[in-house]
C-alpha cells in the first residue's frame, strides 16, 4: 500500500504541474498590472510637482519631470508586455481553454495612452521653454486623464484575470476503496464522477481503467460531484455523497481523496 500510495501521488503531481504553471502565470500577470498602477502613481506625483513649480515657485524642473514621465512610460510598457506574455503562457498550459483577447485589448490601450503621454510631455516642456506657462498648465488636464485611463485599464485587467482564475480552477480527485473495516483494498472496478449540475459523467483518463491513474480524476473543473464505481458479478463499491470541490478538501499532496466502501455478496 505504501508503494501504491507513493506511485499514485507522484503520478498525480506530475499531471498537475502544467496547471500550476497556469495559476502562477495568471498571478504574475496580476502583479504586472499592479506594477502599471504603481508607475502611474509615480507619474502623477511628477505632474503634481511640476504644477506646484509652475504656479508657486516659478522654477520648474523640466528635466526631472521629463525623465520621470519617460521612465514610468518605459516601465508601464514593459509590464503591459509582461501581462500579455504571462496570460499566453497560462493559456497554453491550462487544462481548460480561455480567451486572452480582452486582456490583450486592454494592454494595447495602456500602450496607446503611453503614446499620448509622450506627446503631451513634449508639448508641456516646449511650452515652458517658450515661457508659456498657461499653455503648459492647460495640457496638464489631458495628461492626468491619460494616466487615469491607464489605472482604469489595469483594474479591468485584474478583474478579467480573476474571472479566468475561477474558470480554469481544477482539482485532482483520487478514489480510495476500503472494506467495511476501513482497510484499504486494491479493488478497482472502474470509477466515475457524476457532475450533479451538468449531468455529465467523467471517467479517469477517458476509460476508468488506466494503470496508475484509473483511480484518479485529473483536472476536474470546479463543481459538485458524486463519485462511484462499476460492479462486477459479486462486488461493487458504494457511491459517495455529493462533494463540492474546494481547497478545504485538499490533502498535503494537493489531492482530494474520496473513500468508497467495498461490498461483496
Amino acid at each position: 500500500i505504501i508503494i501504491y500510495a507513493f506511485t499514485l501521488t507522484a503520478f498525480v503531481l506530475g499531471q498537475t504541474f502544467a496547471q500550476s504553471i497556469t495559476e502562477q502565470n495568471l498571478d504574475n500577470a496580476i502583479q504586472s498590472a499592479e506594477n502599471v498602477k504603481q508607475e502611474v502613481t509615480v507619474a502623477r506625483k511628477a505632474v503634481n510637482q511640476l504644477v506646484k513649480q509652475l504656479t508657486v515657485t516659478g522654477n520648474p524642473n523640466l528635466t526631472l519631470f521629463a525623465d520621470s514621465m519617460t521612465n514610468t512610460n518605459d516601465a508601464k510598457e514593459a509590464n503591459a508586455n509582461d501581462i500579455d506574455t504571462y496570460v499566453s503562457i497560462a493559456k497554453s498550459n491550462s487544462a481548460i481553454d480561455f480567451s486572452t483577447a480582452q486582456i490583450n485589448l486592454l494592454t494595447s490601450q495602456i500602450l496607446q495612452q503611453n503614446d499620448v503621454i509622450y506627446v503631451l510631455t513634449n508639448q508641456i516642456v516646449a511650452a515652458v521653454n517658450a515661457n508659456n506657462s498657461a499653455l503648459a498648465l492647460n495640457l496638464i488636464s489631458p495628461l492626468r486623464s491619460a494616466l487615469s485611463k491607464q489605472i482604469t485599464r489595469s483594474n479591468s485587467i485584474i478583474t478579467k484575470i480573476n474571472e479566468i482564475k475561477l474558470i480554469v480552477k481544477t482539482y485532482n480527485v483520487c478514489i480510495k476503496v476500503v472494506d467495511n473495516q476501513g482497510n484499504q483494498t486494491q479493488y478497482q472496478p472502474g470509477f466515475y464522477a457524476y457532475n450533479t449540475i451538468t449531468g455529465e459523467y467523467i471517467y479517469p483518463n477517458g476509460d476508468g481503467q488506466s494503470q496508475n491513474g484509473g483511480e484518479c480524476f485529473l483536472n476536474l473543473p470546479v463543481g459538485t460531484y458524486t463519485f462511484g464505481g462499476f460492479q462486477d458479478y459479486f462486488c461493487g463499491v458504494s457511491s459517495s455523497s455529493e462533494i463540492t470541490l474546494s481547497d478545504s478538501l485538499l490533502n498535503e499532496d494537493g489531492i482530494i481523496e474520496v473513500t468508497l466502501v467495498l461490498w461483496c455478496e
